[in-house]
């Protein structure tokens, strides 16, 4: 397969700082990382928490027609692993004296705080004994993708990766292509573990797939890909593509998203 390269507007000098690296690795993650048809509706996010570490960079694409529909009704994105994981369980009816069990927490907190927030962000409604999540609160991040960028440590970039592996689609690591020599007997070793690799032309920014990461079980990714998604969308809904959010993900809605409560 014929790599795909970076623009040349964002041609640059050799790299003396990780962050020069994260212009040239926006413009190209969406031709590196994505099907060709999906490519525009991909956005790029800097320091987003995931489940395990900070990415350097997040892209996802989103779903824009569910994007639409979450904000006409309201539901707004979610902020914590609990939030998600109680929102996939309550995908089918869950009684609410025993929910607690699913998300590892006391029933009574999940019954006094975790509900009562995702009713208010319009995630759950209350069906007599029962908790279900409300029809048009679906999940809208397609893929997920995220690289870790640096200049010299690839074992470094290698171990982060590997953890936040978990919360994405593919998980790559990104080096200037004078630090990738040293790796190259390692490249299949990597990419059988779940980790691709992206290099950058040191002269001119231009990147490409030296190894393509194998497929993780998406069952064991739903929860962090979620969060990371809900996470970006709510950057996304703020007009935000540049962490850190403040104040902390979760206290303040934006403002198209915050449920309508009647007086």
């Amino acid at each position: 397969m014929r790599p795909l390269v970076g623009s040349a507007k964002y041609a640059t000098h050799a790299y003396r700082f990780e962050s020069q690296m994260l212009p040239s690795l926006r413009v190209s993650l969406p031709s590196l990382a994505f099907s060709r048809s999906g490519r525009d509706r991909v956005s790029i996010f800097t320091e987003v928490p995931a489940v395990a570490g900070v990415p350097d960079l997040v892209a996802v694409r989103f779903d824009m027609a569910g994007v639409e529909r979450r904000a006409q009704e309201k539901i707004v994105p979610l902020s914590s692993e609990t939030e998600v994981r109680l929102a996939m369980e309550a995908k089918k009816p869950i009684p609410l004296s025993s929910a607690g069990a699913s998300v590892g927490l006391s029933d009574e907190y999940v019954r006094r705080s975790v509900f009562p927030l995702m009713q208010d962000k319009g995630w759950l409604i209350k069906d007599g004994s029962h908790i279900v999540r409300v029809p048009g609160a679906a999940f809208v991040g397609e893929r997920v993708v995220t690289v870790e960028a640096k200049l010299r440590d690839w074992r470094r970039a290698f171990s982060q990766a590997r953890r936040q592996r978990w919360s994405a689609d593919a998980a790559y690591i990104a080096l200037p292509a004078h630090s990738t020599t040293s790796l190259e007997g390692d490249l299949s070793a990597i990419g059988a573990r779940g980790i691709g690799v992206i290099s950058l032309d040191d002269a001119t920014g231009a990147a490409r797939v030296l190894v393509r990461p194998a497929r993780v079980n998406r069952s064991k990714t739903a929860v962090g890909r979620a969060l990371l998604s809900e996470r970006t969308l709510e950057m996304f809904a703020r007009g935000e593509m540049e962490g850190p959010v403040s104040p902390v993900f979760g206290w303040v809605l934006p403002e198209h998203f915050r449920p309508q409560r009647e007086v």
